[in-house]
């Protein structure tokens, strides 16, 4: 009974911090605006306890910070010098994991490519944070996937705490048709890992990156 309850004590907190982020993703809490606790209880029909846990959460998601006696506060969305400083980092270390990951890529990690690829080909894209969250997840478990078959676990860890994919898509959602075009870009990617050049993977990923970049952009200035 303790282990359901705990259970289902999970289930509510993991959906109370999915229900705190979209209002973050989608600026029905603007940047920069105290996030009320009290405020979210009553909003969604909760205690304070996993709002509480929630919040915590995206504290470490860098989505909310918390400052002494003043409590919780929304991040201030990326300035056009963080959206280029934070692609400098991306141009530095995944062109570089991507090539290394080809080198060393096994069956396993091919299948492992396919079944993300294809996870990505069921995505239905949209503006709000609801519809398109798939393809945020998605995008990060792609990138993350990377890392992780290049087998460089500081590498991976300094691109986890960067969160750069939840602070890129919190700018605002680019156009379904510019989200169809990424996904392409990704199979691009994998199709020069498969066929073991590392090379093209190198190219294609640069390629990838520079589209993300050109991407978002236009959202950067008109969030500023």
């Amino acid at each position: 009974m303790a282990v359901k309850k705990e259970k289902t004590r999970q289930v509510l907190t993991d959906e109370i911090y999915e229900s705190i982020k979209s209002l973050l993703m989608d600026h029905d809490i603007q940047p920069g605006d105290r996030v009320s606790i009290d405020d979210l209880a009553r909003r969604l029909k909760v205690s304070q306890t996993p709002i509480r846990e929630a919040l915590a959460r995206l504290e470490s998601d860098e989505l909310v910070v918390r400052k002494p006696l003043a409590g919780y506060s929304a991040t201030p969305i990326l300035t056009p010098s963080q959206l280029v400083e934070l692609y400098e980092f991306r141009f530095l270390v995944e062109p570089r994991a991507v090539e290394n990951a080809t080198k060393v890529l096994t069956s396993e990690g091919i299948e492992q490519l396919k079944a993300e690829l294809a996870e990505g080909k069921k995505i239905h894209t949209g503006s709000t944070y609801s519809t398109y969250r798939q393809l945020s997840e998605h995008d990060a478990r792609f990138h993350q996937l990377i890392f992780k078959l290049a087998r460089n676990g500081f590498i991976e860890s300094a691109f986890l705490k960067s969160h750069c994919h939840l602070h890129l898509f919190r700018l605002s959602p680019t156009s379904p048709s510019a989200q169809q075009k990424a996904l392409r870009e990704h199979g691009v990617i994998v199709k020069a890992m498969i066929a073991r050049d590392p090379k093209v993977a190198r190219a294609a990923m640069v390629s990838h990156l520079e589209g993300s970049r050109d991407r978002m952009l236009p959202y950067v200035f008109t969030t500023n």
